[in-house]
């Protein structure tokens, strides 16, 4: 019994000195090559948080810089929603800005400021030169970029906890806000729960976050938990297909984490590689 103990005690240290590791000193880049004709270099950025990677970001400026982005895309949360000091964030942004050109959507934790904080983080984002896509498209080099706001009915309903009641989206939402869906589109859409309704519309490529890559990720299990409360979520964390139309989702840079280190995505042009893929539809 006493060895017994001591093992559980051996392994539950390791396991939370791999947790301290994993959540303070890590940060992986996870490459992706997309078989898209004119797909820039891009560099996805999702649900940063509350989370320092060096002093003034300087690890996360690092490893974005060796990925030598052509474009950064930020898919949602980069803040929490209880912050009110964007300081370090414009610092963050001004110093990607000069590395390539910036392009962003809300998450759950944007849609949640108070409306005097959220104006000034929106002005704050327009003084650092990113181009905050609120349920737009632009037309860039070879590919059309589109930006999908969600609405906080998409992320909560009214039931206990909040979670529960929750409206979906459809194709026909994202006909109505975007019209047709050009050739060869790119779509940055934080939740990835509404991957079939994207596919369906016609989104080549679509880039999401959300997840957190499951909180907990189990080999070959894989994550554990979405921010909803939802056991084993079907769209957790890495490369994922419906037909013709694919989606990537980021493990995410912040919040508490296990088996599942920050990492940032670095997406390109290639051959249809499915190294990286975790499911497929």
């Amino acid at each position: 019994m006493k060895k017994l103990a001591a093992a559980a005690a051996a392994l539950t240290a390791a396991a939370g000195s791999w947790a301290v590791i994993e959540n303070t000193l890590l940060l992986r880049t996870a490459a992706y090559t997309v078989d898209m004709p004119g797909l820039p270099r891009l560099v996805q950025i999702s649900d940063l948080h509350r989370r320092h990677f060096g002093r003034a970001q300087h690890d996360l400026i690092r490893t974005v810089a060796a990925a030598k982005p052509e474009i950064i895309v930020i898919t949602g949360d980069l803040i929490s929603r209880s912050m009110t000091d964007f300081s370090g964030t414009s610092d963050l942004l001004r110093r990607l800005r000069a590395l390539a050109p910036v392009y962003m959507v809300y998450g759950n934790h944007e849609l949640d400021l108070l409306p005097e904080t959220e104006a000034e983080y929106r002005a704050m984002l327009r003084r650092a030169g990113v181009r905050l896509l609120d349920n737009e498209m632009i037309a860039l080099d070879g590919i059309t970029l589109a930006g999908l706001t969600l609405t906080v009915s998409h992320y909560r309903g009214g039931a206990p906890f909040g979670f529960r009641g929750a409206v979906g989206c459809t194709a026909d939402d994202l006909h109505r806000i975007f019209g047709e869906c050009p050739e060869n589109t790119v779509l940055l859409a934080h939740s990835p729960l509404f991957f079939d309704a994207y596919a369906a519309w016609g989104a080549r490529l679509t880039l999401s976050g959300h997840i957190h890559g499951g909180i907990v990720r189990l080999p070959g299990v894989g994550g554990l938990l979405s921010p909803e409360r939802r056991f084993l979520p079907k769209w957790d964390k890495g490369r994922f297909m419906i037909g013709a139309s694919e989606m990537i989702v980021s493990g995410g840079l912040g919040k508490l984490r296990f088996g599942n280190p920050p990492e940032i995505c670095v997406i390109e042009s290639g051959g249809a590689d499915r190294t990286a893929a975790e499911k497929t539809e």
